[in-house]
This record gives structure tokens, sequence and C-alpha cells, in this order.
């Protein structure tokens, strides 16, 4: 019965969502003051529209596919309602279309586009990326029912992968508490994962738990996240992740600030999945000094070390760690084999409201002498510059 358990979670949600707001409804039918309360929810809401544009050129050495150039246009279009007997319900539908596909892409397990061309991972497609239904019944606690997304601490293991045009969200039933002056507590159940690829991945369950203390500047969120699939046999991800993150900021002068920012977190079995026996490892320290800011970083990926399994990313925004050329995505599932060593280093300048930033990567193998232990080298270039800068 678990599974049926688990798939009718998504359907009930959102009969939920209905049923609630038409007893609302029905009971501000009742009355002149609620009605008007709930009018008011309804149409002194706050609409939103997202109307993003992309270009993206993919050109991967020895792939024997051509170039790969992709132009398309992301739109979100959302309402969230005002609050009625402390209930709010958002809803954003969602809509990314290719004007130029010389590209490839996988969807519904399967590869589509144009097959002559390297791969960039945008199909399109429209779906409601996020609905869902916020209850402020309890002080300093709020709950959300429905599909959302979850960003977690930096994404490095739970993130909503915005960087994508169709992104990531979660179908789930979260909490979250503040009660505790400076400490923020998280829970959520999730039974489905709408991907980047417009697909639906069905789950038994993913269960997180987060707690963020905050003292003067600094931070510390230990975590534990439970996965839990469908598939019932010694190979499936089901994993028990464990660890913490701290990071902060010291001030040694006016303009002139330190950052630090570490994650340990070690990887089990849990349920059906066996061999989970993996680390991860991320530090990062960095200052700014006025206009200038420089960093340096060291993240570890274990992977395959004789019958245990490589470290499964679990669902995070890979794409913001261990380079900008997506080389190293396949570390989400446990599929890098031979793990990861990223030793970086950054230089960034601010000056005229412009950010300059150069990135230098350094990737090694973190089990075998493959590659004769090395994977390569990156450089990563950006100018950024913010609309409302002066």
């Amino acid at each position: 019965m678990r599974r049926d358990i688990s798939h009718s979670i998504s359907t009930v949600s959102v009969l939920l969502l209905a049923t609630v707001f038409l007893s609302f409804a029905s009971m501000a039918d009742s009355s002149a003051g609620l009605l008007d309360d709930f009018t008011d929810a309804m149409i002194k809401g706050k609409p939103g529209l997202e109307l993003r544009l992309s270009y993206e050129n993919a050109d991967l050495e020895d792939s024997g596919k051509h170039t790969a150039n992709s132009i398309n246009l992301r739109t979100r279009v959302s309402y969230r309602t005002g609050d009625f007997l402390k209930t709010a319900f958002y809803a954003q539908l969602h809509n990314e279309m290719n004007w130029l596909e010389d590209f490839r892409y996988r969807h519904d397990g399967d590869w589509g586009g144009d097959l002559d061309h390297d791969v960039i991972m945008d199909p399109n497609g429209s779906r409601v990326h996020q609905m869902y239904l916020d209850v402020k019944q309890i002080p300093d606690t709020v709950g959300r029912l429905g599909r959302q997304e979850i960003v977690l601490d930096d994404a490095r293991l739970i993130g909503n992968i915005n960087w994508r045009q169709n992104g990531q969200s979660f179908e789930a039933i979260t909490i979250q508490n503040k009660s505790i002056q400076n400490l923020n507590l998280f829970f959520s159940y999730v039974n489905r994962v709408n991907t980047i690829t417009l697909d639906e991945v069905d789950l038994y369950g993913l269960y997180l738990l987060n707690g963020r203390f905050t003292f003067k500047g600094h931070h510390i969120a230990p975590f534990v996240y439970l996965l839990d699939t469908e598939v019932e046999t010694d190979a499936a991800r089901d994993c028990s992740t464990y660890g913490a993150r701290v990071n902060g900021k010291i001030s040694l002068a006016e303009k002139i600030n330190l950052r630090y920012d570490g994650m340990f977190a070690y990887q089990g079995d849990f349920s059906d999945g066996e061999n989970h026996d993996g680390i991860m490892g991320n530090i990062f320290l960095g200052g700014n000094f006025d206009i200038l800011n420089l960093c340096a970083g060291y993240s570890y990926i274990s992977g395959q070390s004789g019958t245990d399994r490589p470290f499964d990313t679990l669902f995070s925004t890979a794409h913001k760690f261990n380079d900008w050329a997506d080389v190293f995505l396949a570390t989400n599932g446990g599929r890098l084999r031979d793990g990861l060593q990223d030793i970086y280093g950054q230089l960034g300048v601010r000056y005229w409201g412009i950010k300059f930033l150069a990135v230098y990567h350094y990737f090694r193998t973190a089990e075998d002498d493959h590659y004769d232990g090395t994977y390569g080298n990156e450089i990563d270039l950006l100018v950024a510059k913010n609309s409302t800068s002066a």
C-alpha cells in the first residue's frame, strides 16, 4: 500500500486546496464581514510576471555532434492572494519556448530535439511550476502544502535549479517554525520532484529536516535528509545524508570583511539502497577589501571505492558549484565514478556599479588514477550590472 498512499498525496493536496477555499467561500456566505474579507483576499492579492530571455551555446570536444545553440524565453505568471483566516493561496504558471532549437535534450526518459547537436537541457513545455497553500494558524509557524520550490542552505543538496529555464519544484508538505529566537526549524515531506527536463519523479518519500541557528552574523545548520525512491532493489538511490553547514562574516574594519563557509556530509544506507558510504565536504574562505574580493576554496566528493558507491548530491542546484560548464552535473545520482576534488580561487571587482569576476578551477579525481588523477581546469569570467545600482 505504500505506493498508493504516496502517489495519492499529490492529488489530495490539490483537492485540499480547492476544498479549503470552497469552505472559506461557504463560510463567507453566512457573514457579510467574512464575505468582504474573503473578497478582499481574492482581488487584492499580488500578481507577478517574469520574462527571461536566454541564449546558450554548447560545443563539447570529441562529442561527434554539431555545436548546440539555443534561444528561448521563459515566462512565468503568478498570483498570490491576500490572507484570509491566516491562510493564503499561491499559483505560478510556467512556459518555456524555444525559438532556436539546434540542440538535443532529455525528456521522459528519451532524447528529443535535434539529435545531431550537443546537449542543452531546456526542453519546450508548460506546467504549473508552483501551487500551494500557506497556513499561519500557529504563531511563528508557516505550513505549506502543495507544489513548491525548496532551497535549503546554499542549495548544495536541495535546490530549485533556477539557472536552467525550467527549474525544479517539489510536491510537498512543509513546516517552518521560528518560535525560538535566532533558530529556524524546517521539516518537509516530499513525494514528487518536478525536474528541469519537465519530468515528474515519484518517490515513496524524501524527508528533509534542517535547523539554522544564527548568532551575530554567524550561522550553523545541521541537517538530516532521507531519500526513499520507488526502486525496491539494492541498487536504489535510497540513502540517508547527515551533516552540517557553518558560514558567516567577520568585520575587521570599514569596508574590510572576511567570509567563511564550510560544510560536511556523510551518506549511508536507507530503505532499499545498499553500499552507500560516501562523504562530501566544502571549505570556502574569502575577503572583501573595499571594491576588491578575493576568495579560495576546496570541494571534495567521494567516488566509487570498492563496493561503496559515489556520493549522491540528491536534488541540488549543482550548477552553482564545481565549474560553470556543468561538466560535473553527473555527481547528481552518484554517477561520477571517480569522485571529485575541486581547488579554486576567484577574484572580483565592483566598479561603477558593475561586477567583474574571474574564477579558476583545478579538478582532480577523488578515488582512482583515471586521467592520471586529473580531470583538467577551467576559467570562468563574468560581467554583471544590477539595474537598480546607482
